[in-house]
This record gives structure tokens, C-alpha cells and sequence, in this order.
């Protein structure tokens, strides 16, 4: 996480997988919170799709696209979180982010 801070501080840009290395799917970690809030940095929520990819057989059904396939990227609204110290108001913010990523789930083959 510090060095993902420190990057974030150098270049403006950081990426942060939703539910982190080891799941669950769906379920977003509080770490993109603590790092939002200690950067001042901006939440933006992307979406990857291909119309042909193989899917791997992970908790996590890590796609790979095909070659010469269609990947369509989708960004959501950008967020600003307020800082906060309270840890139920951390909690009710990484269920919100939760909530705004989940229509980006989607069943795959």
C-alpha cells in the first residue's frame, strides 16, 4: 500500500482491483478506501469486456482477450470521498463504492 501511495503522489495515477488478489468477487476491499482518503486522490470506477476472451478457472474468472477481439472499456462517474477517521463512516463508504461497482459484475461463460 505505501508504495502504491507513493506512486499515486509521483504520478497522479493508481489502479486498485476491486476485490484485491484474493476475493471475494465483488466485494470491495477497504484499502482503496484508506488510499482515496489519505491522497486526496479520486475514486473512478472501470469496467473491462471483450466480445471474446478466454475466462480462467479462478475465483475470480480473470478474463484474457482473444486476439483481434473487441475490448471495450466503461469508467463510471468519478467520486471524491470525504476523510474521516470513523470507521462505521469508512465501512458505509466502501459499501457505497461496493454498490456502485456491482452492475459492472456480470456472469461470465
Amino acid at each position: 500500500m505505501k508504495l502504491l501511495m507513493e506512486n499515486l503522489s509521483e504520478t497522479g495515477l493508481a489502479a486498485h482491483i476491486l476485490d484485491g488478489p484474493r476475493g471475494p468477487l465483488g466485494k470491495v476491499k477497504s484499502g482503496v478506501i484508506h488510499l482515496a482518503q489519505a491522497t486526496g486522490a479520486a475514486i473512478v470506477p472501470v469496467c473491462v469486456e471483450a466480445d471474446k476472451a478466454w475466462y480462467f478457472n479462478s475465483w475470480d474468472r480473470f478474463l484474457l482477450p482473444k486476439p483481434f477481439s473487441r475490448v471495450t472499456l466503461r469508467f463510471g462517474s468519478l467520486s471524491r470521498l470525504a476523510f474521516t477517521e470513523n470507521p462505521e463512516e469508512r465501512e458505509r463508504q466502501r459499501r457505497d463504492l461496493e454498490d456502485v461497482m456491482r452492475p459492472y459484475l456480470k456472469p461470465q461463460p
